[in-house]
């Protein structure tokens, strides 16, 4: 084999790994196969066809999907566990069915641990939640991996006890080594569930013990579950000692700091993390345009706003226009509100809505108001939205509108709407233990 011959199938092979069209990858990879001879290392072939496969599962095509396997049979190329893993997992992705039956024809020399772990992550992702467990009781020798998928298995399902257990089974039943994806996944499951700071601090103080660094994932997790709990202080300590800092860490404390109201300390952390050359994304800017509506901090939110869109070319969402019009609005500049949502390029929800509405009613701008009340009513407004009925029927009394008003009360009775009443519960402790009573 010559070595301009070599060359021109590694270039081959190295632009088939970053296609991701389905067609050129096809393309590509029979191109390599012309080029190879019988003599040709077996790598080229095998790693050409896996780097093919991934297009082929993003197209979401099974037909084209089965159409290769049938060459793969062909070829042989299916004896290799990294080609049989492969298929395994896109075929997982598509159809679990046709998952498991490519998994009952795959030869014992080529089910390899790797290939278990597929399958493992197949049934995990299928609804079949026992025969997961009972496929992960057999592996005969599970990895991290294994455990890893089992363990995100449980929790993804809400299964939190069960997780729990077989997290103590791993630490204390085998001698695999948890990592930090574990941990993260972990701590993930407990800070959504509400097990906060107790939880929280006992993790971190398995992460110190066992000397594992606060990678990004697992230094994320902790930031974000100290922040949940309030423990802000504690979550700084760890962003402190974080080496390497990312996006996800700076997001995670900017969001920590803004949910708790210590509003300039987050812009502040944003705007550090901007001199230190750290590329906000969507959330951050979510984040720290939160924390201005929260401090009225106006011409910073205009400031950061047009930092997005200018300089990190950041398409606003929803949520990010939202901020701006409860911005303004709360500050009182309703042409400034209103303009936000003129040139939004998705239909404003109910909420921005009602942003602008109850500004409108406690600046009592009836001209803004009238225009906002025709497009918000028609809207489909939930039992949960029902206040804003009540807020335009406020505003209508309010500008001596008294027939439209009424025509609000009784649009409200037509959709089966009410607004529902206040209530506050009152906690006593009486001689025969903890009562409780509400009132509305």
């Amino acid at each position: 084999m010559s070595l301009t011959h070599l060359i021109a199938a590694g270039d081959i092979l190295n632009a088939l790994r970053w296609v991701a069209c389905p067609s050129s990858a096809l393309h590509l990879y029979s191109l390599l196969r012309l080029r190879l001879r019988p003599s040709d290392s077996f790598c080229f072939a095998w790693r050409a066809a896996v780097f093919t496969l991934k297009p082929l599962s993003a197209a979401a095509s099974l037909p084209l999907l089965s159409h290769f396997h049938g060459h793969l049979l062909r070829s042989n190329l299916l004896a290799h566990p990294h080609v049989a893993s492969s298929l395994l997992h896109s075929y997982s992705l598509l159809s679990p069915a046709a998952a498991h039956q490519l998994f009952d024809q795959i030869p014992p020399a080529t089910c390899n641990l790797y290939v278990l772990n597929v399958m493992l992550a197949s049934l995990c992702r299928s609804s079949e939640l026992d025969s997961a467990r009972a496929f992960f009781d057999d592996l005969p020798d599970k990895d991290v991996v294994s455990w890893s998928t089992m363990l995100a298995c449980y929790f993804s399902r809400g299964r939190l006890a069960d997780g729990l257990a077989l997290f103590r089974s791993v630490t204390f039943t085998t001698d695999i080594a948890v990592d930090y994806f574990m941990l993260a996944t972990l701590l993930t499951a407990c800070t959504s569930a509400g097990l906060l700071s107790p939880f929280c601090r006992a993790v971190h103080g398995y992460v110190v013990r066992g000397g594992l660094p606060a990678s990004m994932h697992l230094g994320t997790a902790l930031i974000d579950c100290y922040a949940k709990a309030g423990c802000l202080d504690y979550a700084t300590r760890v962003f402190a000692r974080v080496p390497n800092r990312n996006v996800m860490h700076w997001t995670a404390m900017i969001c920590g700091m803004a949910s708790h109201l210590r509003n300039n300390e987050a812009v502040q952390l944003f705007e550090e993390m901007c001199q230190r050359r750290v590329q906000p994304n969507e959330i951050t800017f979510t984040a720290v345009l939160s924390a201005c509506v929260n401090a009225g901090l106006v011409e910073k939110g205009r400031e950061f706003f047009k930092l997005m869109v200018d300089d990190y070319c950041i398409e606003p969402n929803i949520h990010h226009y939202g901020c701006m019009v409860d911005l303004y609005a709360k500050a009182g500049l309703l042409e400034d509100a209103y303009e936000v949502i003129k040139t939004m390029k998705m239909e404003p929800n109910v909420i921005i809505w009602t942003s602008l509405l109850a500004a409108c009613k406690k600046f009592k701008n009836l001209e803004i108001a009238v225009e906002g009340m025709e497009k918000a009513l028609a809207l489909e407004i939930s039992d949960e939205n029902a206040g804003l009925y009540m807020l335009i029927s406020d505003l209508y009394a309010m500008g001596g509108r008294w027939d439209d008003a009424m025509n609000i009360r009784r649009l409200m009775e037509e959709h089966n709407v009410w607004k529902n009443r206040g209530l506050s519960s009152i906690k006593v402790d009486g001689p025969q233990g903890l009562s409780s009573a509400a009132v509305s």
